[in-house]
């Protein structure tokens, strides 16, 4: 009997600090679906195979979120926030260790805009980019 109570108590612990479903830890509209390409003057860009890259997305209300990119340069994900964000694309080598492989940041000009309905986005890196 005691440890009926005991797997109860340990159920119901679980349940309170992770939630009864899979919800949306966000205040406020999202699309279902986040998907899309990095381009450059329009252009497709890829990365060098095994070099972790990440979308890094702050949401104009302060929440921040990590979206992995290919190295076709494509990105999917499930839901997001609506709204406006600033944008990085940060980049780690293949391998990390090595001399001059620190992991480099760069600022994507004029941010991103995520608008209610709409799931697929060109994300144009801007000018400035470069690849390596």
């Amino acid at each position: 009997m005691r440890r009926i109570w005991s797997l109860a108590l340990a159920a119901g612990l679980g349940l309170a600090a992770g939630g009864c479903g899979p919800g949306k830890p966000f205040d406020g509209p999202t699309v279902d679906a986040f998907n899309g390409r990095l381009v450059r003057g329009g252009q497709p860009v890829a990365f060098p195979a095994g070099e972790k890259v990440q979308l890094k997305l702050f949401h104009a209300k302060g929440e921040s979120f990590n979206i992995p990119v290919n190295a076709d340069g494509t990105f999917k994900i499930g839901w997001m926030p609506v709204g406006k964000y600033s944008a990085a694309l940060v980049r780690e080598a293949a391998e990390p260790g090595k001399k001059g492989a620190a992991p480099s940041r760069y600022s994507l000009p004029g941010g991103l805009t995520i608008e209610d309905g709409k799931t697929e986005y060109q994300i144009e890196l801007g000018k400035d980019w470069k690849p390596a």
